[in-house]
């Protein structure tokens, strides 16, 4: 073997050019091959390589278990009467699990977790880093209910204990930020106002701005997804992308459109990210932005937004 040729760090075979994107992982080709078909993960936390049914070594010894005798809630701290938690974060729990699309596979809700995991991590706004806690235990817990598959749900709990020691650092630091200012740091995906963000169609959205997107496609009789993950990007070497809608137009192909209406720094960091990417695959997705000021005047907005539509592909025969 030549001294640059590089290695497995599973099994120290060499790699292999197999397969295109994945030997940018170090992996042979066999390995390679279990990425590609989610039969292996790498660690988000000590960057390790684990079978889809272990679970990582860290995640054993990182933190002490949690007892399954404590009284108090993992999210809140309220007594929780010997459960993992309260009343009612249990609610919210089920509410967030509600939402979540029970037609997704075991590889698809192991993704959402572990990439939501890592942008809990990278928020600043403790309101919105909290809120989203609820959702990783609905991901874990839909996980085994769908597929009997205990991997999340058995390191769930130490996570979101991980994750609230960061929330509550940035807490403290916001302590003397008055209520006000904490509410205008709320940003995209804090918990909706559901009766005064629910489109014509049903939709719930996440401000009133999307509300009135999602009611030009409805009156327009155009067919659309709302929250619909982008799968022209592979999650598997990048982190995966949400739209706020998808128009389908042939078979699975379709056109993607992005309302960037918020101003917030973290909105604009994930916007930046989120940009990039689609820069990046630009020559596989199809992408209408509409921006915050757009919403102004509806009916531009709704000339606008046909004609980009149809530019694209779109027609009524759709």
């Amino acid at each position: 073997m030549e001294n640059n040729e590089k290695i497995c760090p599973i099994c120290g075979e060499p790699t292999s050019s197999y397969m295109g994107n994945y030997r940018k992982d170090g992996l042979c080709r066999k390995h390679a091959t279990m990425l590609k078909n989610k039969e292996l993960y790498q660690c988000f936390d000590c960057g390790k390589w684990y079978n889809a049914n272990d679970i990582c070594e860290c995640k054993k010894t990182k933190q002490a278990p949690v007892s399954s005798e404590t009284s108090a809630c993992i999210v809140c701290g309220k007594e929780a009467n010997g459960k993992d938690v309260c009343k009612e974060c249990y609610s919210e729990i089920m509410e967030e699990q509600k939402e979540l699309d029970k037609n997704k596979k075991k590889w698809e809700l192991k993704d959402y977790y572990y990439n939501l995991k890592a942008f809990i991590g990278r928020l600043k706004n403790h309101e919105e880093a909290t809120a989203n806690l609820y959702k990783l235990f609905a991901i874990a817990w839909l996980l085994k209910k769908l597929y009997n598959d205990e991997q999340l749900s058995d390191v769930v709990n130490n996570d979101v204990k991980f994750l609230i020691t960061g929330i509550e650092k940035i807490k403290k630091l916001k302590i003397n930020v008055n209520e006000q200012q904490q509410q205008n740091e709320k940003t995209i995906i804090a918990i909706a106002d559901i009766e005064k963000n629910r489109a014509s169609d049903g939709h719930i959205c996440k401000s009133e701005g999307e509300v009135i997107i999602d009611d030009i496609l409805y009156e327009y009789k155009i067919c659309h997804a709302y929250g619909l993950k982008v799968k022209e990007i592979p999650s598997t070497t990048e982190r995966t992308v949400i739209a706020d809608w998808f128009i389908p137009t042939s078979g699975t192909k379709g056109i993607y459109i992005e309302y960037w209406g918020m101003d917030k720094q973290d909105y604009q960091d994930n916007k930046e990210e989120k940009l990039k990417l689609y820069e990046k695959y630009k020559d596989k997705v199809k992408l209408v932005q509409i921006e915050k000021n757009d919403i102004k005047d509806r009916q531009n907005l709704k000339t606008n937004l046909y004609q980009q539509l149809v530019d694209l592909g779109w027609n009524e025969n759709n």
